[in-house]
C-alpha cells in the first residue's frame, strides 16, 4: 500500500476503505443505499443473506471493478447515476494498492476499485484524479451496522 509521501506516518488501508451509508431498500442480492449529505442512491450487490434492516446506517467496503481507467484534469469526485448502480466515476486517488492491483478512491464514498487485465495501479499516485466505467456488479460487504 502506498501513501502520500507528504505523510509523517501511512494511513491504514483499514480506515480508507470503509464507507458509512444507510439502507434504504433490501432485496435478491442487491441493496439500495443512501450516501448521508448526499442525494445519492446507489444500488450495490450484497451477500447472500445480507438483511440490515432499512433506515439502518452501515459502514462497510465498496469493491468495483474500473474499465479502462484516465486521469482527469479537472472537476471533482462524482458518481453517475445519482440513483442507480454506479456506471460513470470520477475520484481522487486515496491509496494505491500493488499487490492487488487496485486503489482506493474517493467517489464521494470511499471505493476500492481493481483494475482492468493489462493496467497496473502503480500508474496512478495519491492524489491523482481520475475517471472511468465500472463495470456491472459493484458491491458492499458490511462490517458493522449501528
Amino acid at each position: 500500500m502506498t501513501t502520500d509521501s507528504s505523510s509523517s506516518a501511512p494511513s491504514p488501508a483499514a480506515t480508507l476503505d470503509v464507507a458509512t451509508l444507510r439502507v434504504a431498500a433490501t432485496g435478491d442480492g442487491v441493496a439500495e443505499f443512501t450516501v448521508p449529505g448526499t442525494q445519492y442512491r446507489l444500488h450495490l450487490s450484497v451477500e447472500p443473506g445480507f438483511d440490515a434492516a432499512v433506515g439502518r446506517r452501515i459502514t462497510g467496503r465498496i469493491h468495483g471493478r474500473a474499465l479502462r481507467m484516465h486521469r482527469a484534469g479537472a472537476g471533482g469526485n462524482f458518481i453517475e447515476p445519482l440513483q442507480g448502480r454506479p456506471r460513470i466515476v470520477q475520484g481522487t486517488v486515496l491509496a494505491v494498492d500493488p499487490a492487488a492491483n487496485e486503489v482506493i478512491l474517493d467517489l464521494v464514498v470511499p471505493v476500492r476499485v481493481a483494475m482492468m487485465e493489462g493496467q497496473p495501479a502503480t500508474a496512478f499516485s495519491t492524489g491523482d484524479v481520475v475517471n472511468f466505467y465500472m463495470e456491472p456488479g459493484t458491491r458492499f460487504s458490511a462490517t458493522s451496522a449501528d
